[in-house]
């Protein structure tokens, strides 16, 4: 189990600690050997066959895999991620099988709401709308599917925004449940440690009013083949601090970087010398 953070004299349980893997490898597959606490891991494939040999992979390696979520992903000139600026064909693709589905057990979905990876589309507004739409009605129907929806979005620009391009959804209105990306390794590469915990801070204070869970990072790179990362003393205290707000899940981009340092971060006992300064 995750270690119990203490916070002065209170005592409070940590949130659940879950991991996003992107590209499941065999050394991402590796990776689960390390893990010896409750865990949820969000991985991304291209139909449902290959999310179910995933999952079974995930789950008969370590028991402490409790749930393996399906977060499915376009090709690369598809667009990659779910947007109304994705190729129709490919979203009816992914939908239509997920809704007729053979088993019909509960299943839950992880929508990656990101612009296009090709910037290009961005430009192309045919079918915007009818595409929007048909997201919309995806998410607004998943329970009638026996679906639970969640949507990973972007924390640092506002809803209001978003949501007119199709990159979030009220969930008091459509029914999913929000993870927002908020990988401080970006910040921290411009903005000194202080300020950025600020931030942060503030943040996680409004989603956890919100019932919002929370994506950390980054410790692998993703598609861009970002080369920050997040030092293992910063992610254990933003891990403390989403503790201490009630921040229910915590998601870690991504599984394959997990090494001993953040295991010992998630931990809440890693100790480094950047440990007296004020992270």
């Amino acid at each position: 189990m995750v270690a119990v953070l203490t916070s002065m004299a209170s005592t409070i349980v940590s949130p659940t600690i879950s991991f996003f893997e992107e590209f499941p490898s065999e050394n991402a597959l590796g990776k689960i050997d390390q893990i010896d606490f409750d865990t949820r891991i969000y991985v991304a494939a291209k139909n449902l066959s290959e999310f179910q040999n995933y999952s079974e992979a995930y789950k008969s390696r370590n028991g402490h895999i409790r749930e393996v979520i399906y977060w499915p992903i376009l090709g690369r000139e598809e667009g990659y991620w779910i947007s109304p600026w994705s190729e129709r064909e490919a979203l009816e693709r992914v939908f239509e099988e997920i809704k007729e589905r053979e088993d019909g057990r509960r299943l839950e979905i992880l929508l990656d709401l990101e612009p296009p990876l090709k910037r290009s589309r961005l430009f192309n507004f045919e079918g915007f709308n009818q595409n929007k739409g048909y997201i919309a009605d995806f998410i607004r129907t998943a329970e009638n599917n026996n679906l639970s929806v969640s949507t990973v979005e972007k924390s640092y620009i506002p809803d209001w925004i978003l949501e007119p391009l199709g990159l979030s959804f009220a969930s008091e209105e459509y029914g999913n449940k929000k993870i927002k990306m908020y990988y401080s390794s970006y910040r921290r590469k411009f903005l000194p440690n202080p300020i950025v915990n600020r931030l942060y801070e503030r943040k996680v204070k409004q989603y956890a009013k919100e019932k919002i869970r929370l994506g950390l990072g980054l410790i692998a790179p993703g598609i861009h083949n970002e080369k920050h990362r997040v030092a293992p003393e910063s992610l254990q205290r933003e891990i403390e601090i989403a503790s201490d707000k009630g921040i229910e899940e915590l998601i870690i981009f991504r599984l394959d970087g997990l090494n001993d340092d953040y295991l010992k971060a998630i931990h809440g006992d890693f100790v480094s010398r950047a440990s007296s300064q004020n992270l």
